[in-house]
């Protein structure tokens, strides 16, 4: 795992996509937040629940990222910062969730690209891998399946 890089956001290029889950606010804000329910769907390993201070580990494997949590408003926004794939700056992201007549809406914005070769093949990375955390969330929640397994 690398250190967090040291620039942070130098870039134009962002993305946001989303996804409707059949659930509660509080049961979304969770799978998504506490470490022990990120690691039953998403990653193999989580260190420290994304709705606290300070910094978050995931764990992939061999792989592993530091999250910088930067803000958190409780069940209805997530802002942290982590080092971008194969560049040698951080990018920012926002978790945004919404809930309406027991569905709730979560959108992820990641901003901070540089627009060049390596920062836009790294926002296609970051975006692929969101569809798929969307996807196992959504699978996850409404019916208790996991990717993982």
């Amino acid at each position: 795992m690398n250190p967090l890089h040291k620039k942070s956001c130098p870039g134009d290029l962002q993305f946001t996509i989303g996804i409707v889950i059949r659930s509660d606010i509080r049961t979304v804000w969770n799978n998504v937040c506490k470490a022990d329910m990120v690691k039953k769907y998403f990653t193999t390993d989580a260190r420290r629940d994304l709705d606290s201070s300070g910094d978050v580990l995931w764990i992939w494997g061999n792989e592993a990222a530091m999250i910088k949590m930067i803000d958190v408003f409780p069940e209805e926004k997530l802002v942290f910062e982590w080092n971008g794939s194969n560049v040698d700056y951080r990018i920012r992201t926002e978790f945004i969730f919404k809930s309406e007549q027991g569905k709730v809406t979560l959108k992820i914005k990641e901003k901070g690209w540089e627009i060049n070769k390596e920062g836009i093949s790294s926002s296609y990375l970051n975006c692929s891998g969101w569809t798929e955390f969307l996807s196992a969330l959504k699978v996850f929640t409404e019916y208790d399946i996991s990717y993982l397994k």
